[in-house]
């Protein structure tokens, strides 16, 4: 049985993984025997069976559009002859044979025959009995008692073709001993065997249903049951005929007899075409698929055919399924190429396990209630279908099961814990079980089961019309299963759907017939635990189609603190798979839904009551965070998924997650919609295909006409904030206006809504920080009406929501890596999209083609190159008593206003240095545009872009007045980069009156006051007061203080906030609110209402450029000649030159031979990577050169010890900043030439290193001498002539003249 059951798993992971995306053509099976022969019937096809004359059959590598729908593997012994059948065994005796001595449970003996009179019956020790057909006598009125197999016997159904084996009984236990009918290496023919399993002894009974028997089935697990009892030499192997595949899809669509909605033949409704030749039974009966967004028992569009004939054609050298049945079908199912079509599932099995005629529940009716949820006008009832009383079938222990080939049918006991038809219960035999190609039916509760078991291989299986979850993976704790190339449909919620406006619902209890709270999302694939293979599998409806709840703990009490927690396993392989006709009834989960809870109160640790809630939830405990072994975390992987017929395709509330090849089609609201840090990778958005015009409104509520009504749905819906969301290689299709219907692209069509968009943004939400950025996207411009869809189109870009919230209108961002989401893909640069109701905020650059305006969009952007600009967000807050969104003054200041009310009131405004601005304190309210200056509301968030290295920054208002104190945190930039902040402060203030210090974890590090701008904008703890103009200016760094108490750009690796980085993209993380505060203090009267501004209230005055002289200001952070902005500049003119090589102020002296530094650097305007007008390299080896030379001095650990740090920036002849470049300086005691060293690091991304040197002991070094001891990178050579190039005095540091530098120790 090992040999075997690797060989079957290896053959099939080989098959899949060797086919995931690039799918073969279907196998042939025309060697088998099938019926006709396969013949060439391409010409008769066309002319008898085509749509128009224009139809071709539809074949797996054109069945959508990427293909990520693996075909089914012909399991590796299909064609093996049998060996090792166990009917063909010799010494086995006859179940009459009346010589043999059988046992009733209460210790008699008897000779056999036994006869169905109700009474238990145990087989003889140590016997092998063969059942053939005819033989037993048991009838529905009259069946065997409880059939036990003792250790040492066997029973054994004969594989004799020519009858029926038909066993009634009340139950069949393995107490040791083996049931088999065939074996691994020895399928069974075609011969039938119907085992029925009843309840009680009819005769004895007037019930006319078992349910009167729930207590007692759930006290035993006997009752009305096939049970596998722990023990190692129980056994039970099953092992009927294979069909192939079990299921497969529509090769040409079935026009519908009923709904004639194309102009195929009638007899199309009868001869169906699959994708895959099958060897399916004559008189057997087949499913076909609903092609309609909705899927309930009072919507059943679901169709069963009984098989007249079974064909392998061949159609143009490839082969299809050819099935007649006997009655034509009534309704259109779908099959279109690049598109999707409708599965067709065999349900017949020559051997068939079933309930009794009393199985089945009384309480079925109404079907439809009235809705009280907007949206929906109906619902399924919630208080039906609770009282089926099956059959039910349970492996044990260390049992083995293999089961394959079987019809189980009325199985399950609906909220009978345990009952199900299917069941593999605390087993530590996984690894030998098997669940494959069975069918299961009509059942009252669940499909498969596995509980606490691990490597179960459950494959090739179809479970059609299922209450409860249908593959249903129980505890949490089950890993290293394999759930391949299953089906699903027709899956029903107990207890009613769980009907979902918003992502943020109630929890509910389980009750007694609710017994798990999780069956109101009753769905095809219930995985509670990611670690597990799930491959090419399919779901037809459901509430969704494959969803991953979140289990905090083991849902079974004697698992329950094992220290196992399941919502944060990583994730094995989930690949493949396909869902459809799913999630109607919530309007943000998805059809591939990770999302809803699972659980018990943390600290109710007695409870045995479930709670379960559907939708997001906010507590960590049940938040998905995936880890792996180590600690280390890890990604949710979902990867070649294909959804259609949806609300939402696919939703996710955990931490983070990759979706790697996911294609949509005909979704009503979105696409996807997964939160916080995610990559969204090849994601194909096929808006409307050719189905949707045919598929009807369901009714009248907004949900249930959402597929036709275009003004409604977004093609991909951004969240507001707390993401990080990297969105590469997108395809989009058919998502235009004429495929939604709308005027002017379709006549009398609809009129566009605000909201309609391909891309919308929730424009009331919260304060986003910067947490999108995309590459690669493509467009089918033939179905999209031309690139004008992109370019000035209404339908591309919307926000959806009130208008009066500020944060969302004014800084929600886009960054698109390539320009390939809006079209700018000739600029080779980045393009930063922003609101253009934020005004100047988000205009990045003034001169010529650097900014375009897209106007005629929805929601109208700014879009702007980004050259070396970066995006920034950081959270300010006015006082302590804050929450962690809000200032607590805000409702100081407005307490008849609700916190969400507060997200559009005015906090003040934002402003970019150099632009006069507008001071007053209701400038740009939404929904009025912003001009120069941009307003924010109590949000605390700010978010824009900045390169504030040379010039610019950005100004803050508040309108209450300068906080008297104000913290700032979760700061999110990228290390190395220069952001600058200024403030207005009353006029009284002086800088006695200020106070600046940063705190990471109550640690503290005090900024020093310095004499001017450039030193802010050249060290990371400084700040500047304009007397002047009482203007407080001050750095904002993602820092961290240290045990020492310094102060420096944070580890993101020790501090657990690195970097998100995919598909060549990043998103960096904030800091934590407790790594890195700065606060702002400052000593003034404070006023009566909030005590947190100061009473006197400061002047509006936005600082400027400070541009020098003939230079004006062309950009947020660059001065340049006025003919730039209007492009009439002459080619000759001169670059305007940079800051000098020189070392910025410090507060130690910098000696600098033969030329002392200057103290007040002169500040010019760096160039912009942008401009290409300098001199071409002249060799094979252009020259770097140092562009930027930052030095700084501080005092540690209380003046004991003094630290220098060098930072520079490295370009080479183009002005390209370059990466990779290995810098080494070399330092020496000026006082003792033996203490030495060398420090090396390499340049960044931006093209800036920083070396620090050792701490000295102040006591013992007075300074160091420092120079250059190499910079090198393949391709470049240094040159340190051109060091001077834009120097602008006699001697820059580490220049040719003056390569070395004398550092002093600063004074105390």
């Amino acid at each position: 049985p090992c040999h075997f059951m690797m060989a079957f798993i290896g053959r099939n992971l080989l098959l899949l993984l060797g086919t995931i995306t690039f799918l073969p053509e279907s196998f042939s099976l025309a060697t088998w025997d099938i019926g006709d022969e396969a013949i060439e019937f391409t010409s008769e096809w066309y002319t008898s069976h085509s749509l128009e004359g224009t139809e071709s059959p539809i074949y797996r590598s054109i069945a959508s559009i990427m293909n990520y729908q693996p075909s089914m593997p012909l399991p590796p012994d299909a064609m093996d002859p049998p060996t090792n059948c166990p009917h063909l065994a010799s010494g086995l005796k006859e179940w009459d044979d009346s010589t043999l001595v059988w046992t009733h449970s209460d210790g008699t003996t008897f000779t056999g025959p036994p006869i169905p009179d109700g009474n238990d019956i145990i087989l003889p020790p140590d016997t092998s009995i063969i059942l053939r057909p005819g033989i037993l006598s048991g009838t529905h009125d009259s069946p065997y008692g409880k059939i036990t197999i003792p250790v040492g016997s066997k029973l054994i159904f004969d594989d004799d073709g020519l009858g029926i084996t038909t066993l009634h009984t009340l139950a069949i236990v393995l107490d040791g001993g083996e049931l088999l009918a065939g074996s691994p290496t020895c399928r069974r023919s075609h011969a039938l065997l119907d085992i029925i399993l009843h309840g009680e002894y009819n005769a004895n009974s007037s019930e006319t249903s078992d349910r009167h028997l729930k207590e007692v089935a759930g006290a035993d697990f006997e009752v009305k049951g096939i049970v596998v009892k722990d023990s190692p030499t129980s056994l039970w192997d099953f092992h009927g005929p294979l069909y192939h595949p079990t299921w497969t899809r529509l090769a040409a669509h079935i026009p519908g007899s009923v709904q004639q909605e194309t102009s195929a033949p009638s007899t199309r409704n009868r001869v169906l075409y699959l994708q895959d030749c099958v060897n399916w039974p004559l008189d057997g009966e087949i499913l076909v698929t609903t092609s309609r967004v909705k899927d309930t028992r009072d919507y059943d569009y679901n169709e069963r055919g009984i098989i007249d004939s079974v064909r392998c054609v061949t159609i143009d050298s490839r082969n299809y399924g050819e099935v007649t049945v006997k009655e034509p079908l009534m309704y259109y199912h779908h099959a279109g190429a690049h598109e999707y079509q409708s599965e067709v599932a065999l349900l017949t099995r020559s051997i068939v396990i079933r309930g009794n005629d009393k199985s089945d529940p009384t309480d079925i009716t109404p079907l439809t209630c009235t809705s009280s949820i907007s949206g929906w006008t109906t619902v399924p009832c919630s208080d039906i279908y609770t009282t089926g009383l099956g059959g039910h079938t349970a492996v044990l222990g260390e049992g083995v099961g293999r089961i394959r080939g079987i019809e189980f049918r009325k199985m399950g006991m609906t909220n009978v814990l345990g009952r199900y038809p299917i069941h593999y219960h605390h087993c530590v035999t996984g690894e030998e079980g098997i669940v494959s190609d069975n069918s299961i039916r009509d059942s009252y509760w669940r499909a498969v089961t596995a509980h606490d078991v691990f490597k179960l291989l459950i494959e090739r299986n179809v479970a059609f019309d299922i209450i409860g979850h249908a593959y249903y993976l129980e505890s949490g704790v089950e890993e290293e299963n394999f759930l391949m190339y299953n089906f699903a449909s027709f899956v029903h919620a107990i207890g009613g759907p769980a009907v979902m406006q918003n992502q943020f619902v109630p929890s509910w209890e389980a009750y007694e017939d609710l017994k798990v709270p999780a069956d109101r999302t009753a769905s095809g694939f219930y995985i509670s635990n990611v670690y597990n293979t799930v491959i090419g599998n399919a779901a037809s409806g459901g509430w969704a189609g494959m969803q991953l709840p979140v289990f905090p703990q083991p849902i079974d009490p004697t698992l329950r603190f094992n220290g196992v927690v399941p919502k944060d396993r990583p994730t094995l392989l989930i690949s493949g798979n396909s869902v459809h006709s799913s999630g109607f009834f919530s309007q943000n989960s998805g059809a591939v839904y990770a999302g809803g809870s699972l659980y018990w109160e943390e600290n109710d640790e007695a409870s045995t009551t479930l709670k379960y809630n559907a939708g997001r939830v906010g507590s960590i405990r049940l938040t998905r965070s995936s880890k792996n072994d180590d600690g280390s975390d890890a990604w949710l992987q979902i990867t070649n998924t294909t959804v259609w017929l949806c609300n939402v395709g696919s939703t996710g509330w955990g931490r983070r997650s990759e979706i790697s090849g996911f294609e949509v089609h005909d979704f009503q609201r979105r696409s996807i919609f997964v939160l916080f840090t995610v990559w969204l990778n090849e994601i194909v958005m096929n808006c409307r295909t050719s189905n949707a015009p045919r598929v009807p409104d369901v009714g009248t509520g907004s949900v249930e006409k959402a597929l036709n009504d275009g003004t409604k749905w977004s093609g991909f819906f951004t969240y507001d904030h707390l993401m990080k969301h990297i969105l590469t290689n997108w395809k989009i299709s058919n998502c235009g206006g004429e495929a939604r219907g709308l005027y002017p692209w379709a006549e009398n069509g609809d009129d566009i809504e605000d909201s309609t968009g391909l891309i919308t943004v929730p424009v009331n939400g919260f304060a986003p920080e910067v947490q999108l950025i995309s590459s690669g996207w493509e467009y089918d411009w033939d179905t999209l009406g031309g690139t004008n869809f992109v370019y000035n189109s209404s339908l591309f870009f919307s926000g959806s929501g009130s208008d009066e919230f500020h944060s969302m209108q004014h800084m929600s961002n886009w960054v698109d890596a390539d320009g390939s989401l809006t079209g700018r893909t000739d600029t080779g640069d980045n393009i930063v999209l922003g609101p253009a109701a934020g005004g100047e905020w988000w205009h990045l650059d003034s001169r010529p083609n650097m900014c375009e305006t897209r106007i005629d969009w929805k929601f109208p952007q700014i879009l702007c190159n980004r050259g070396n600009r970066q995006l920034a967000s950081y959270m300010t807050f006015v006082d302590n008593a804050g929450s962690s969104s809000m200032s607590g003054a805000a409702q100081l200041l407005h307490p008849n206003e609700s916190s969400n009310n507060l997200r559009k009131v005015r906090q003040g405004s934002m402003t970019h240095f150099g632009l006069e601005g507008d001071g007053s304190i209701d400038a740009c309210e939404p929904p009025t545009p912003c001009q120069e200056t941009t307003s924010r509301s109590w949000d605390a968030d700010i978010t824009g872009p900045y390169d504030h290295s040379f010039h610019g920054g950005w100004y803050l208002q508040w309108d209450a007045g300068t906080p008297a104190h104000m913290r700032i945190e979760r700061i999110q930039m990228i290390e190395g980069t220069t952001l600058i902040n200024a403030m207005s402060l009353p006029p009284s203030l002086t800088a006695a009156d200020v106070s600046v210090w940063a705190e990471s974890y109550t640690r503290r590090h005090d900024f020093l006051l310095v004499e001017n701008l450039w030193e802010v904008r050249n060290t990371i703890d400084t700040y500047y007061f304009d007397d002047t103009t009482s203007t407080l200016y001050w750095s904002i760094i993602t820092g961290y203080v240290d045990t020492d108490s310094t102060l420096s750009w944070i580890d993101r690796e020790v501090n657990g906030i690195q970097t998100f980085s995919r598909g060549g993209l990043s998103v960096v993380d904030t800091t934590g609110q407790s790594q890195y505060r700065l606060h702002i203090d400052l000593d003034c009267e404070t006023d009566a209402v909030t005590g947190a501004f100061c009473e006197e209230k400061p002047s509006f005055n936005v600082p400027g450029m400070d541009c020098p002289q003939d230079m004006v200001r062309v950009a947020i952070d660059l001065c340049g000649l006025e003919c730039e902005l209007d492009d009439s500049c002459q080619e000759n003119t001169s670059h305007p030159t940079e800051t000098p090589l020189t070392a910025g102020p410090t507060d130690s002296p910098i000696t600098n031979t033969p030329t002392e530094a200057p103290t007040d650097a002169p500040q010019t305007n760096a160039p912009s990577d942008a401009q290409t007008d300098q001199p071409s390299p002249t060799s094979n080896d252009p020259d770097v050169r140092i562009s930027l030379l930052k030095i700084s001095n501080r005092l540690l650990n209380g003046g004991q010890k003094w630290r220098t740090a060098i930072s520079m920036t490295l370009r080479d002849t183009l002005w390209n900043k370059i990466s990779g470049v290995s810098v080494s300086v070399s330092w020496m005691d000026i006082n003792d030439s033996s203490n030495n060293g060398v420090v090396t690091k390499t340049t960044r991304a931006n093209g800036k290193v920083g070396l620090n040197l050792p701490k000295f002991n102040t006591n013992q070094v007075d300074g160091v001498v420092v120079s250059i001891d190499s910079i090198s990178v393949d391709g470049y050579v240094y040159n340190e002539e051109l060091n001077v190039e834009y120097g602008g005095v006699e001697c820059p540091i580490f220049s040719n003249g003056c390569q070395s530098v004398i550092i002093n120790k600063p004074e105390a």
